[in-house]
């Protein structure tokens, strides 16, 4: 039975018609995972950052990171004039 925070999955991998098991941690498929999806605009550094916090912190981790966003987005539109204001206060 696989319990505990170190629990591994088992992931089948195809190869030549021949599955092979291969275990890895949470944290490794997560980080695979990631890499995959951000590795080419975010470091594999930044990224393995970002998955052990997760690991660590779970939902309060994506708390901060929600409003670390929030507040991203408010500076950006804060910065960058409206499209509408500009083409309509031109004319």
């Amino acid at each position: 039975m696989i319990s505990g925070e170190d629990s591994a999955f088992i992931i089948l991998i195809l190869l030549d018609a021949n599955l092979i098991p291969i275990k890895m941690s949470q944290k490794e498929i997560l980080l695979t995972e990631m890499l995959k999806k951000v590795g080419d605009r975010i470091s594999e550094e930044i990224v393995a950052e970002k998955v052990d916090q997760f690991i660590k912190y779970g939902n309060v981790f994506l708390f901060f990171e929600l409003m670390s966003l929030r507040k991203e987005i408010e500076r950006i539109k804060e910065e960058t004039p409206s499209v509408y204001a500009v083409t309509h206060t031109s004319t």
